[in-house]
């Protein structure tokens, strides 16, 4: 499965000290170098900038085609145009993406998309995570979900975070 990912579930995942579960749900994450770039910017997180500078193996950087960016919408942000159109270069089969006008571009471009959110769903459904520490350290993180959001996701995330941690012992 080839997986193209943008700045924003890499940044999250990193610091909720989730990031393991990329290379365990999917093998290599693909992302361009404007993405490693908006990462290692002053702005973001330390351990984000720490993650990066020893990058893992399964974490590939690879850099789209001029014809591919020509034809993404310039509406957004650059890591979001080089990670749709290293997608399309790619053919790939899923795209991270937590911005809506990225998701709807990505969708218009015919492709299959998930979130932070979407991902931590996955990783719950494969009990990879303990759904309530994940949602407590994910709200800790500055991170936007409403209460709906984790509602539609998990189901009732008391509940579901239980279930997880009775689970776990």
């Amino acid at each position: 499965m080839i997986v193209v990912a943008d700045s924003s579930p890499l940044r999250y995942l990193i610091v909720i000290g989730a990031v393991h579960l990329l290379p365990e749900m999917f093998g290599e994450i693909w992302v361009p170098s404007a993405v490693l770039s908006e990462l290692s910017a002053v702005p973001t997180p330390g351990e984000v900038r720490a993650f990066l500078g020893l990058a893992p193996i399964w974490l590939r950087v690879g850099e789209p085609t001029e014809e591919s960016l020509a034809d993404v919408s310039n509406e957004l942000d650059r890591g979001e145009r080089a990670a749709l159109a290293l997608g399309r270069d790619l053919k790939a089969d899923l795209l991270l993406l937590d911005d809506a006008a990225g998701r709807s571009e990505a969708r218009a471009l015919g492709f299959r998309v998930t979130g932070t959110i979407g991902l931590l769903r996955l990783a719950a459904e494969r009990r990879l995570i303990d759904v309530s520490a994940i949602i407590t350290r994910l709200r800790e993180s500055g991170f936007y979900m409403t209460e709906s959001l984790i509602r539609s996701a998990f189901g009732e995330h008391s509940a579901l975070g239980f279930f997880f941690c009775v689970a776990r012992q």
